[in-house]
This record gives C-alpha cells, structure tokens and sequence, in this order.
C-alpha cells in the first residue's frame, strides 16, 4: 500500500506541562477544535493480544481468495458452505439466490471441479503464501449437501430427495483420497482426512488450524429451507456438536473447533426461539451457558475438550436514520453518529444503543462481559471469536473510525479471532482499518503484541488503545480516534513508562482517502508527554519510539522480563557468582547496587503487569427528563446505589417508579401495571462534604422500566423555609451493589 506524507495535516507540540501551547501551520489554530487528554500507562496492568484479531473472511469464488488486507487469520464460510459438497464441489445458495444448487464456488476455474475439495485447498494455500497464520474452513452439519448443479431446489425437493446427500459425522470404515460419489453418503471426517494428507495437519502452517460447525445453525429453517425444513433444537445442536467435534479430533487433534456460529442477539439468547428452548429457559440466563454448560458435560464425558472456541457473529444493529450496517448515504449523520459510538455496546455498561437490542435486551448488555460470564461460570477456557462481524461504512471514513475502534475492543475483551465480512461492495476503509494494526508504514509494522492501558478524558469523542511488543518499553504503539465530524482534536498524550520517549511517527486514516498516510512526525517529546491536533472524523496510529532505553528487570537479558529473571536473579544474591548476568538491568530502584530491593522491586513489577486493575460494577442509565432517570432494564432483584453529586449540604427527596409486566392491573384485568406509591419512596438524603449522597436500595423482581424520581420540598433551616429544586443535583453513577 502505498504512503503519503501529509506535513501539513498534523502539528505537533513538544511541551505538556504548564503551559498549553502549540505548534500549527502557519501558527494559526484552526476554528473548530477540542482539548482531549490521552493517558497510556505503560508501565500498569497488560494483556497478551491475541494475534488472530485481525482476520478477514473468504471472497468465495476468485484467483484470489481472501481480501486485500494483511491478515492474522482467513476463516472460508458462510451460507453457501453449509450445503457444500466437497467430493463434487456442487453446493447451494439457500436463500441467498433461489436455493440453486451449482458449481459457483469453483466456476471461474472449470479445470477445479475435478479437484475434491478444491475451494478449501485453494483458500488454505493462498492463505499460508500470503503468510495468514491462522486458517479455519467450515464443515457441513445441517444433514444435507447439494447433489446436484441443476439449479433451483424447489419445495418439492426438500431434503430428503435425489438432490440432497446426507452428510454424516464419521465414516467408520477406511478413509480414501478419492471419495466414492455413488455410495450416497459425504463423510466430514474423511473430509477432514483429504485436507490433512493434502495441506498437512492443524500444526502446519500450511493445514487448517480450525473447523467451523457449520453457519449459523439457529436459523438454518430460513436460510437452508429446502435442506433443512424444520427448526433447529438446542438437543440438535448439542447432539451434533459432541458427535462432529469427536470426529474431527480422532483426525486432527491439534485442530481447534469453533461452535455455535451464532448469528446474533436472537441466537444468543434463546437459539432463535428453538421449539425446546422452554425446557431449559428456567434455569439458564440464555442459549449460550446452555451450550457451553452441556460442552462442559461433554468434555467430561467424552475425556477431552471438544469445543474449543465460542462463536457469536455480530452485524450492529444500532441506527441512527437507518440501521449502521446499510446505510451508505453518507449525508445521513446521525448514522455515521450511530456507526462511531456502535462497539460500545460491546463492552460499555454506560451506554444504550438506539435498536431493537437497545430497547429491549438491556439485560444482556454490554455483551462481551456477559458471554464472558457465562463461559466463566459453564465452561471456563473457552476462547471467543467473531468469525463474521460489521459495523459498517466500508467505503467511507466512519467506517475506518468504527473498524479501528472495534478492533481494539477485541484487543481489550480477550476476542481469539475475529474475521471482517463485507456487507459493502468496496469496503477498502475498513481494510485500511486492519492494515492500520498489521502494516501501518507499508514494511510491516504493527501493533503491538501486548495490551497497555489506555484511556482518554472522553470515549464519546475519542478512544485509545496502546501496546507494546512483549515487555520492551522502547516502541509505544497507540491507536487514536477522533469521532468528532467537524473537529479537529488536540490531543495531549501523557506517557507513564520506565522509557523516555524522544520522537513519533504519526500514520493515519482521513476523509480524504482511504490510504494509510504519513501524517507527521515528532521529533523533540520531552518528559513523555506531547500534543498532537487530529483532523476530524479519523483515525491514527502513533508508533513513540525511545532513542535510549534499558530494559530494567531483563536480567539474563533474553529481551524480556519474566519469571526466569527473578529466579536469575535470586541465585545471584543467593552466592553471587561470576555470571554473565548483566547488573544494569537488574538494578531496579537505582541506588547504585543490586540487592534484595532490586529483586522485590522485580517481584512487584512483574506482580503489577499481571494484575488487572479493579473496576466498579456500572449500572447504564439514562437522563429522561429534569431531576429523573432511567436504570436499564435486566436489574430485577438487584440491589443498587445511586451517587448523586450536589452542594454540600443540600438535600435530595427520591423515590422511585417501574413497570411490573406481571402483575395484574385492577382496572384493565390484564397483566401488567405502572407502579409508583408509598413502597417505591426511598425518603430524604443529605450531600456530605465532598457533594455526595449515596443511596442504597433493592430493585423489585419483576421490575423494568425502572426511573429514578426526585422531588422538590420545603426544608426549614435557621427558622426560614428553603425551596430546594431538584435541578440543582445530578445522578452521576448507578453501581451494582
């Protein structure tokens, strides 16, 4: 990809502290700008990232396969691939396109149908000479896969019939590389036998690392309608995971299996209404710690772990005018408003999107933290991935802004693979959005490989993510948005690092192209900290470099700091002997020895890098109107606080209403009443000398539509009658309690 240099795009200043000033063209600032502060504490808590993130997905039918981004991992599925028949190459459309079956996935190359399997070799091979390391392709288990090229299956010709093959787990007879296409079966294991002796196993970098459970199994009666006609059950699902995964791993062990697949909230929830989902509603919170509690029983059962990843796709479903994911008028702001603040409700408990989900699944938001919770509890070591994601605006600079951001919110949500589909026909922003982590300079430069914390003063306006490479301070890479349409942004970046960090380079992503380009470089950071004005409505990388750095606590200097440098350590003040240990790195606290100080101050340092910092538990809610607000729905039987903040001494009069779809309403005779009373009043509090009141109470059962109310009353003090309004105190957090 080519780089250009935009001088004149950015500015730099090299002075934080005291007096805000700064350097711009011409040395005039630009009207319309904001002031955000961005911390980056390199020296605090850090996480590995996996290195699968940044994935895309097959193009299905082309000399090329995989789309024009520097990929960490390449997934080939979809729906075409769950009535794909891997002995002919024939496979069908389902919906998609008339329920055809054809030779669409191999017809631009005649020569391939000859070839078993022909797409999956192809994928894998140009995926491993592109250097994707990690590959995953899908296996059939709906039942059926096309027999036929003739077209149209009609609805006569639901499965079974003569142009359906059933597909079955295992063989239970002798593999062979030339498949038999007259015995009426397809066989996934001797499928997954072909791939192996052809590409090489799991542990190759040429093999399949993964398989995938089929595509979106919750929704296959809609999708696949001539395949398989009727609703797909939680027992189908169960029953088929155990039986393919066993199947596959008797082949490969070292492959890892992705399960559920799932399309969205509807399947994470109840299995897109599963007909036997009732059974088990009762005493599961939703579909996904069903599947992950009855995975569990299965490893137990079966001796070995046989789903190794939990799939979930997840297509936005916030709008602004029009859902994020389809609208592609770019005059439409208030989508590209929805599209920039959409990861949120992957991970923020203080935001509510505007969807159907926003309205009516609080209870499951932010979602990250919910599947997180449900593996933590049924199946602990099971890895997420978002095998199909999109937040769309591919081919405008919004699109690049929400890429960006969501990938670091991947980084963040320990997110194992996840693999961008196009729902635009050019979506070259968001490749530019990948590259921007993978190859920001065009020869290869990256993000880097261990998570850091990073904040900034205002995630509305602006989100940061930064990293560093293993434990070495010396690069700080640190990718920055501006959210803001018509901002510019002066960004402060205040560095916390054992590094003294001399110069930057600045590569961003704008509205004037969707090419990564070298927007300005700083030569003269003194005392870690700078400020940089970032155009409107885009996207940087900033890659801070150190000129001079020790890399203190790497004392058996292996370039990182870990485990075996304290043991090193240890035995070096145990009998100090001649070794080759290299003293300035061991020596932490700086008092011109190295001692036992050195090794606890090792201790603790590596004690803190592995520590994540605490978090309270934040409730969403939201201002209706003055002096009232709104818990989100989901908190029924959950006990709360409310922190106002106010003046001193005033005082707050609160109570509080819901909706109860429960109960009767006497007056209608139907389920379901607004109550507010004598019971919701929570009575009179005072703010403390730090402007504070906090109130504690229980959420009833069956509540939702839960709005805190404050009330004006008369207060009489030193004998005269006070009026306290209610505007003069805000809700500032609603912790769970």
């Amino acid at each position: 990809m080519k780089k250009k240099f935009m001088a004149a795009v950015l500015a730099a200043v090299t002075l934080c502290a005291g007096v805000s000033s700064q350097a711009t063209l011409g040395g005039i600032l630009a009207a319309g700008s904001y002031d955000i502060e961005v911390s980056v504490d390199v020296s605090g808590y850090r996480k590995a990232i996996s290195p699968y993130i940044y994935g895309v997905n097959s193009q299905f039918r082309s000399e090329e396969y995989l789309y024009n981004a520097e990929a960490t991992s390449a997934r080939q599925g979809g729906n075409r691939f769950s009535g794909y028949n891997w002995e002919t190459n024939y496979s069908n459309a389902g919906r998609d396109w008339l329920h055809n079956s054809d030779e669409y996935l191999v017809d631009f190359d005649k020569e391939l149908l000859a070839i078993p399997g022909a797409p999956a070799i192809g994928f894998a091979q140009e995926a491993a000479a592109k250097n994707v390391p990690y590959k995953i392709t899908t296996l059939q288990m709906a039942g059926y896969v096309a027999a036929d090229a003739d077209g149209e299956v009609t609805e006569e010709e639901i499965a079974p019939s003569d142009r359906w093959i059933e597909v079955k787990a295992a063989k239970g007879s002798e593999f062979s590389m030339t498949p038999d296409t007259t015995d009426g079966y397809v066989y996934m294991d001797e499928y997954v036998n072909y791939l192996v002796e052809t590409l090489g196993d799991a542990a190759t970098e040429t093999g399949y690392q993964a398989y995938h459970l089929d595509n979106e199994p919750g929704i296959w009666d809609g999708t696949h309608a001539r395949m398989h006609p009727e609703e797909t059950t939680c027992e189908e699902i169960v029953t088929k995971s155990i039986e393919y995964s066993a199947a596959v791993k008797a082949v490969d062990p070292n492959a890892e299996i992705f399960g559920l697949s799932l399309f969205g909230m509807g399947a994470y929830t109840s299995f897109s209404g599963a007909p036997d989902w009732s059974e088990h509603a009762d005493e599961y919170d939703w579909f996904i710690s069903y599947y992950l509690d009855e995975m569990a029983k299965a490893e137990e059962e079966h001796g070995q772990r046989l789903i190794d990843v939990i799939d979930v796709h997840y297509y936005s479903e916030a709008k602004g005018q029009c859902r994020v994911t389809e609208c592609e008028d770019y005059t439409h702001t208030d989508c590209i408003e929805a599209r920039l603040q959409s990861p949120r409700t992957l991970y923020d408990p203080m935001y509510i999107e505007d969807s159907w989900i926003g309205e009516g699944e609080q209870e499951y938001l932010p979602i990250f933290p919910s599947i997180w919770e449900s593996i933590d509890t049924y199946y602990p070591g099971t890895k997420l991935a978002l095998t199909e994601y999109n937040f769309g605006g591919g081919n405008h600079i919004s699109g690049a802004v929400a890429q960006a951001d969501a990938l670091g919110v991947f980084a963040e949500n320990d997110v194992y693979v996840s693999n961008l589909w196009a729902v635009n026909s050019n979506f070259d922003y968001q490749l530019s959005a990948i590259d921007l982590y993978t190859n920001y300079d065009g020869n290869g430069s990256s993000f880097g490989d261990t998570l850091v914390q990073s904040d900034t003063s205002d995630i509305e306006k602006a989100t940061s993510y930064a990293a560093i490479d293993g434990t070495d301070e010396s690069r700080v890479t640190l990718v920055l948005t501006n959210k803001s349409l018509t901002d510019t942004q002066n960004a402060t970046i205040t560095l916390n690092s054992g590094a003294d960090y001399s110069s930057a380079k600045v590569y961003g992503i704008t509205g004037d192209s969707s090419e990564i380009q070298l927007l300005q470089t700083v030569s003269n950071i003194e005392q870690n900290c700078f400020t940089l004005s970032i155009p409107a409505l885009s996207v940087v990388q900033i890659e801070i470099n150190a000129d001079d750095y020790t890399m203190l606590g790497d004392v058996n200097t292996d370039g990182t700091v870990d485990a075996l440098d304290v043991e090193d350590l240890n035995e070096y003040l145990a009998v100090k002997p001649d070794t080759a240990i290299s003293l300035p790195h061991a020596e932490l606290i700086a008092d011109g020895t190295v001692n036992v100080f050195d090794l606890s101050a090792l201790k603790g340092l590596l004690a803190e890098w592995s520590t994540p910092p605490e978090t309270e538990p934040i409730v969403a809610f939201w201002w209706t109107k003055t002096g009232q607000w709104r818990i989100k729905n989901g908190m029924g039987g959950e006990t709360v606080t409310l922190v106002f903040g106010g003046e001193a001494g005033n005082k707050l009069n609160l109570g509080y209403g819901y909706w109860d779809p429960v109960t009767v309403n006497p007056d209608t005779g139907n389920a379901g009443i607004w109550i507010h009373n004598d019971d919701t009043k929570l009575g009179k509090y005072t703010f403390d000398e730090n402007g504070e009141a906090r109130v504690t109470f229980t959420i009833p059962e069956n509540a939702s539509s839960v709005e805190i109310i404050t009330y004006n009353y008369t207060d009489e003090s030193s004998g005269t009658v006070v009026q306290l309004d209610k505007s003069l105190f805000t809700l500032d957090k609603v912790l769970l309690s």
